[in-house]
């Protein structure tokens, strides 16, 4: 008796299932979460983007793109027309008590290269999730920046915080993997939006 109620249980399910996979499902893409819609561009930023364009702009995609673009290209013009210069600059002088931001872009990068001795570039970068909760990294960074200078808050515009994971490779061939959970902090200012990490 026990092994017919067990299999009559398994065949409702069976049908269960099989009638309900029939069914559409109908959502709206505005209901779906973020990284349901991801988009892949590998031409038109400093480096390969993978985001879901219904939670981030273009010019937001295109200051991460220019600020870890900068870090792999080693371009301290570049890095500082991303970066936010509050925080870059309380990053050369008091961070690391650098002369400029050339000196800033080349530990950034040479962070990376030194894995494996080599240089590398960015196969992809892939912006995996985004908030705008003022909490956890987000707030301590901007409790930072307020510190730094009391009228910072009331110039931005906007705060993300963007996880990042990033897929590289090495000028001698090895692949890196994907590197899981680089968080980013994005402000707009002026109607610009600046990086920093």
């Amino acid at each position: 008796m026990k092994k017919f109620l067990r299999l009559s249980a398994l065949v409702m399910i069976l049908l269960t299932g099989c009638a309900s996979q029939k069914q559409e499902l109908n959502i709206a893409e505005e209901d779906l979460p973020y990284g349901a819609t991801m988009r892949s561009n590998k031409t038109s930023y400093t480096v390969p983007m993978t985001y879901d364009r219904r939670f981030v702009n273009e010019s937001q995609v295109k200051a991460v793109a220019d600020y870890l673009g900068a870090v792999q290209n080693n371009d301290p013009d570049l890095f500082a027309s991303a970066a936010l210069p509050l925080y870059m600059n309380y990053q050369i002088q008091e961070v690391y008590h650098y002369e400029d931001t050339a000196n800033l872009v080349d530990v950034l990068h040479s962070g990376i290269a030194s894995q494996t001795g080599e240089d590398f570039q960015f196969d992809m970068i892939l912006i995996t999730d985004y908030s705008q909760a003022n909490n956890g990294g987000l707030k301590a960074m901007t409790d930072l920046l307020s510190n730094l200078d009391s009228q910072f808050s009331d110039s931005v515009q906007g705060a993300w915080e963007f996880t990042l994971e990033w897929e590289l490779s090495y000028d001698n061939g090895q692949k890196n993997g994907m590197t899981e959970d680089q968080h980013l902090y994005l402000f707009q200012i002026e109607d610009q939006y600046y990086c920093c990490m």
